[in-house]
């Protein structure tokens, strides 16, 4: 570490001297609040006045209170559902010229732009919404929580709880994301294969399970990959709050027929997203979550625990899933005592998926075509 500044009325000493790049470097963002860029309506933002934010070490800009539309993309007339958008504060270096916005697909910088004179600044996603009042109650077309026809209020619009800035954001990728609450963020879909042993959250996919060999330990794996973790069931009540339930003879409001055959690609169903944005949660398949318990039956099994005692397992039942190595034994009182919990419903569970659905049977290992995942983080 080197001194940066010295206090020298002369200004002989290089140290002394404060210009726009110096500034650069101390001021960086100053913001009267984290929350700096927010939804004002279901296609458009609000950047917050006050901002000090540097761009490059050539200009610093104070924000004015400033709407964001569709008009400030890089490419296209409008927002498409589904997709991840970036917001950035570009420099046209004529010091006479104020600040520039732009919203683009693009994660490193807007077309026209590069990165000397352009900074990225916060994002968000476009997606599902629930219609809700300010205390995420659902609403129907009359305003009326949970008034006859609720299930069905919804639109396409920036998610208010997706919006994210460099000083409002998930420790990972903020991508395909929400923020629940007290620090959490989740995944707004189902989670699929990014195509580099990790995991990600996109609209249209078809979601991972154990049709890809997967597991609750694989998941937890590639979600520690992607700098993610598994829900509990705490969080997943909290998320899924606001989705409708599922009906056994229609697809209406969640993947839940009971005539399914198979679990579809996220985001299909236009009423299956919770009040704060989160899609699926109920049908299509059940979530994995991060609790353990111990099953209440007693059983043996002649090829791993064929009497009920404690003792470790004749063969380990833990090597199963995508991938195939010595991962240990288990210690236990009697055959498949260990169960992870699951969540929501799966594509054709019908009236029994639901906002608050459990079901505390599978262990861990297990590897069912109807289980799924999707990752939890803390805030940065």
């Amino acid at each position: 570490m080197s001194r940066l500044l010295v206090d020298d009325v002369t200004k002989t000493d290089a140290r002394a001297l404060l210009n726009v790049n110096k500034m650069a470097t101390i001021s960086d963002i100053v913001a009267p609040s984290n929350e700096y860029i927010y939804a004002s309506g279901a296609n458009e933002l609000t950047v917050v006045e006050g901002c000090v934010i540097a761009v490059g070490g050539a200009g610093i800009f104070k924000t004015a209170n400033t709407i964001l539309t569709a008009a400030n993309l890089d490419a296209g007339s409008a927002f498409a559902v589904g997709k991840d958008y970036y917001v950035y504060i570009c420099d046209s270096r004529i010091d006479s010229a104020d600040e520039k916005y732009v919203i683009s697909l693009n994660s490193t910088y807007p077309t026209g732009w590069n990165a000397t004179n352009s900074r990225k600044i916060g994002g968000f996603h476009y997606g599902r919404c629930r219609k809700v009042d300010s205390n995420l109650q659902p609403l129907n077309g009359s305003s009326v929580i949970f008034g006859t026809g609720w299930e069905s209020a919804v639109s396409n619009g920036i998610v208010p709880r997706s919006v994210w800035t460099l000083g409002h954001r998930p420790k990972c990728s903020p991508e395909g994301m929400v923020y629940l609450g007290g620090g959490t963020w989740v995944d707004i879909y189902l989670n699929s294969d990014d195509g580099a042993k990790g995991l990600k959250s996109e609209y249209g996919c078809a979601p991972m399970t154990g049709t890809e060999s997967m597991n609750w330990y694989n998941f937890v794996e590639r979600l520690a990959k992607s700098g993610k973790r598994l829900p509990n069931y705490a969080e997943f009540c909290a998320y899924a709050f606001g989705s409708p339930a599922g009906l056994d003879n229609a697809n209406t409001n969640a993947w839940s027929a009971t005539s399914n055959t198979g679990r579809g690609v996220t985001g299909s169903v236009v009423n299956a997203v919770s009040s704060v944005g989160v899609v699926d949660t109920v049908g299509r398949v059940w979530e994995w979550l991060d609790e353990l318990i111990t099953r209440a039956e007693h059983a043996t099994n002649a090829d791993y625990h064929a009497s009920v005692a404690w003792g470790w397992d004749k063969k380990s039942p833990l090597n199963t899933g995508e991938k195939s190595y010595d991962v240990g034994n288990i210690y236990q009182y009697y055959a498949y005592s260990l169960a992870a919990l699951l969540a929501g419903g799966s594509w054709d569970r019908g009236a029994g998926c639901g906002a608050r659905a459990v079901f505390c049977r599978n262990y861990p290992w297990i590897v069912p075509a109807n289980v799924g995942a999707r990752g939890a983080c803390d805030s940065l």
